[in-house]
């Protein structure tokens, strides 16, 4: 288990950029959570990840629309983690935004590819322009990532959730049973 930096992953990712990118450069506003601390993650996927998906953005955005790119702690997200069937101890929000972006589910499941995570699911919602994928680890299927596309007003927004846990993860039902095995007090 390694901790990582995800703030430090995104200024590299920028700066690679910034030396690679022939021509035009979209203006870029970055805001990091100053209370963000490294997260504990299991390997170096996320890490690979986060690189990689940000400089593809960053890479085909068209140069004369602003990008957004955002990192923050949400303390809890009930509906999701009851949908994905985990509870982390919180989540880390990573969005890119912006008029410009090219980011489609296909370059999504392949950049996860990379990385080795599959596509579980893509999930919509009717008349919602949301799409909700979930990435799951091909050797450690506990190990989830959840992605969000959704277009509002011409501008896309990409969230990549990430799970924090402390401990292990555990799957809903394994904490459902420790509740009911557990003595009582």
């Amino acid at each position: 288990m390694e901790r990582l930096n995800l703030g430090s992953v995104i200024e590299q990712a920028i700066s690679r950029f910034s030396q690679n990118r022939i021509g035009d450069k979209p203006p870029l506003f970055v805001m990091i959570s100053p209370a963000l601390t490294p997260i504990p993650w299991h390997d170096r996927s996320l890490k690979e990840f986060v690189r990689m998906f940000l400089y593809e953005v960053l890479l085909t955005n068209d140069p004369d629309a602003i990008i957004e790119v955002t990192l923050r702690r949400k303390t809890e997200l009930k509906d999701l983690n009851a949908f994905v069937g985990i509870r982390p101890s919180c989540w880390v929000q990573l969005r890119v935004a912006g008029r410009g972006l090219k980011v489609m589910e296909h370059l999504i499941e392949e950049l996860f590819a990379e990385v080795g995570y599959r596509c579980e699911e893509w999930v919509g919602v009717q008349d919602s322009a949301a799409r909700l994928g979930i990435f799951g680890n091909k050797n450690k299927p506990e190990l989830k990532i959840v992605f969000c596309l959704e277009l509002s007003r011409n501008i896309l927004k990409c969230d990549v959730l990430l799970p924090v846990f402390e401990n292990v993860p555990l799957s809903y039902q394994a904490v459902d049973e420790a509740k009911q095995t557990a003595p009582r007090t």
